[in-house]
């Protein structure tokens, strides 16, 4: 299959743009390696290679992610977390998340259609929340699915979309790590930090924008983002970089203070830390836009 540039630039480029793009699945996808559709579901395998970074963005339908292997990071509106091998995570339609691949990942996404969700509201409340499905059975239902996804003989297609009811259907018990969302202000926190240009905030200038002492800043970013706020801030700079890279017109040097890095040999060592490949090699296989 055939990988689409496009929608993968206009993500890469939503982080200097500061929108959201709405998109499918594969516009985020490094290579898919198969997919199937029925009018309920649509399910696909997706490859993300190691260094990627996604910027924030969102998809016009609700998500189910099953990760094959993998660890990588995933932040959404009320929270974010390592997303581990095994485990399920669920999106709503228009959630915005970004998501940063520190090694190669592979992924089962399944994609609900309307149909889907009225079928499941018939018998009890679907799941509403973005984040982990922390119910026991959540990971073996997964993995049943992708079994089916395998292996489609004729009564797969009627095994994915019962698996999928069940998943909808499941309760989303909070685990004792994660008992609560995000607060307000330490969402508006990560909203100053991701819409910066070169972000120079300090833990006593966000303490006094939200009221919070920068003790409490620091360990409630960790619990509820799953990285620090240093971790953060370079995930930001790269992800603009990223997208900047595919651009023609800048050199490295240029890129590095647009970036927020004080030149190209800190903006090259971060980027080859964070990714794993120099800017320089990062352009050469990317494919560059206008």
């Amino acid at each position: 299959m055939s990988r689409r540039n496009a929608s993968k630039s206009d993500t890469r480029s939503s982080s200097a743009s500061g929108k959201e793009p709405s998109l499918s699945g594969a516009a985020n996808r490094e290579r898919a390696l198969g997919e199937l559709e029925t009018p309920k579901v649509k399910v696909a395998q997706g490859l993300y290679a190691p260094g990627r970074c996604i910027p924030l963005h969102s998809h016009a339908a609700a998500n189910f992610i099953y990760i094959i292997e993998g660890t990588h990071w995933s932040g959404y509106s009320r929270g974010g977390d390592i997303c581990a091998p095994g485990t399920v995570r669920y999106l709503p339609a228009g959630e915005p998340h970004e998501n940063y691949f520190p090694v190669g990942s592979r992924c089962l996404e399944i994609e609900l259609r309307q149909p889907i969700f009225e079928l499941a509201s018939e018998y009890g409340h679907t799941i509403r929340s973005p984040g982990e499905l922390a119910h026991p059975s959540a990971g073996t239902l997964a993995a049943r699915l992708y079994r089916e996804f395998l292996q489609r003989d004729d009564v797969s297609l009627l095994d994915i979309e019962e698996v999928t009811l069940q998943l909808l259907l499941t309760d989303r018990e909070e685990s004792p790590a994660r008992r609560c969302y995000a607060p307000p202000w330490l969402l508006r926190i990560r909203e100053m930090l991701r819409e910066e240009e070169r972000p120079r905030t300090t833990l006593a200038e966000l303490s006094r924008c939200v009221g919070r002492h920068p003790v409490q800043i620091s360990r409630q970013f960790h619990r509820h983002f799953g990285c620090t706020i240093g971790e953060y801030i370079r995930r930001v700079r790269i992800a603009r970089a990223q997208s900047l890279l595919s651009l023609r017109g800048q050199n490295l040097a240029e890129i590095a203070l647009a970036c927020g890095f004080s030149d190209q040999s800190h903006f090259t060592t971060a980027f080859r830390r964070l990714t794993g490949m120099s800017p320089h090699c990062y352009r050469r296989f990317r494919p560059r836009r206008p």
